[in-house]
């Protein structure tokens, strides 16, 4: 018994420890900063309407303000050490009484930070414009949520988009956009998928170009799929965007 009784004691504290780690949320609250925990920092404030109201919304990306989180990636050529401090993204709705209400969260590391997409080899926040704006990685247009992500290296860059609207009580994915770039001095592949979770269909356009002699080559395909799955910000992880792609797009190309 004394056994059976240490083992739920140390459930318990596992249990616990977990709770610690986790944030709180109010669930209204009269102004932004509200959502802003103790020891977390704000880096992106969108605003627009998401909920067709004609009153706009907040799309708000908070990072945690921890200088200990800022470390060297082993067998990294980057000098100057890496932030890996978490980031969550939250969804607020305005009312006509100007009064905030959460109605999306997600804090299960859809938002990577720049260290931890580095040292996996992920996607993080970054512009379209391939600037140092990061406020342009979340845009909202159409009532819809678009965010954009890019991972960078040598000769290979890959970005994301992903277009989610508010409908079922939740903001759900509609669309998914995604472009591979390789090349050299030589020549340049761009591929672009496009797909519509609505419609269920793909888009692929892939282009060729030569550099030197300047001569293009372009194909484009579309597909009709079978899409069963509902994908929500809130259960988004860091790995969705490449599940998604690799079932619905990469095992239909081969």
């Amino acid at each position: 018994m004394k056994k059976k009784g240490f083992f739920f004691s140390f459930l318990l504290f596992i249990f616990c420890s977990f709770n610690l780690l986790a944030e709180n949320f109010p669930q209204k609250a009269s102004k932004i900063e509200d959502f802003i925990p103790k020891g977390w920092k704000s880096i992106i404030v969108k605003k627009g309407d998401l909920n067709k109201d004609k009153i706009d919304d907040v799309v708000l990306v908070i990072e945690k303000n921890d200088p200990k989180n800022f470390k060297k990636i082993e067998e990294s050529s980057r000098s100057n050490p890496m932030n890996f401090n978490p980031r969550i993204i939250l969804v607020l709705f305005k009312d006509k009484n100007s009064k905030y209400t959460l109605v999306a969260k997600n804090d299960k590391n859809f938002i990577v930070s720049p260290g931890y997409a580095s040292e996996e080899g992920l996607e993080t926040l970054d512009s379209p414009d391939y600037n140092d704006n990061l406020s342009k990685a979340v845009t909202i247009k159409n009532n819809t949520l678009r965010i954009f992500t890019l991972a960078d290296y040598i000769k290979y860059a890959t970005s994301t988009t992903y277009i989610f609207r508010y409908q079922n009580n939740r903001f759900e994915l509609i669309g998914l956009d995604a472009q591979n770039i390789s090349g050299d001095t030589e020549y340049v592949d761009t591929t672009n998928y496009s797909l519509n979770l609505s419609t269920k269909k793909l888009i692929i356009h892939n282009m060729s170009e030569k550099l030197e002699s300047n001569v293009k080559k372009e194909e484009k395909t579309e597909k009709n799929l079978n899409i069963t799955e509902i994908y929500a910000l809130d259960t988004m992880s860091e790995t969705t965007g490449v599940d998604i792609l690799d079932k619905y797009v990469f095992e239909i190309k081969k």
